[in-house]
């Protein structure tokens, strides 16, 4: 019976952890262009609520960002990508979790001070941490990943 138990607790733990096989290419690919596709509609959804006047549609197309970026995040930082794309995915998650930060800042802006909301997305878009993703998109680009949007 405890070697029974042992197995099962095993079995969790590597279930939890995902295992320890990198993904392959395609694999990692797969996860690069639905995140980004995921990240992206929204985000084109709360760029055209720009031009709302209607404050409470935009917080909840922000907060629809801010959720599909997370999960975004979320999902790239949980797999173990091809070893020669491990430091560029590391910088797009951070740059994804900064975005999302930015976007926390931005809701809060336009509950308090919707003029300060358009200096935050331009801050957001010089983020270091942003840059250093984008660089990252490209450099994985270069290394022949089919990026996606990501890259673009």
């Amino acid at each position: 019976m405890k070697r029974l138990a042992a197995i099962v607790f095993a079995a969790l733990l590597l279930a939890a952890c995902g295992g320890s096989s990198r993904l392959s290419k395609s694999q990692y690919e797969q996860h690069l262009q639905d995140d980004g596709k995921a990240v992206s509609n929204t985000i084109k959804t709360l760029t055209g609520a720009q031009t709302s006047i209607d404050l409470a549609a935009i917080v909840k197309k922000v907060d629809s960002a801010s959720a599909a970026v997370k999960q975004a995040a979320d999902d790239l930082d949980s797999v173990k990508p091809p070893a020669d794309a491990e430091a560029d995915n590391a910088a797009l998650v951070t740059g994804l979790r900064a975005i999302e930060s930015g976007l926390a800042k931005l809701k809060k802006a336009l509950a308090t001070n919707p003029i300060q909301a358009a200096a935050i997305g331009r801050d957001l878009q010089q983020a270091p941490a942003v840059k250093a993703a984008e660089k990252a998109a490209q450099d994985l680009k270069k290394k022949g990943y089919k990026v996606g949007v990501l890259g673009d």
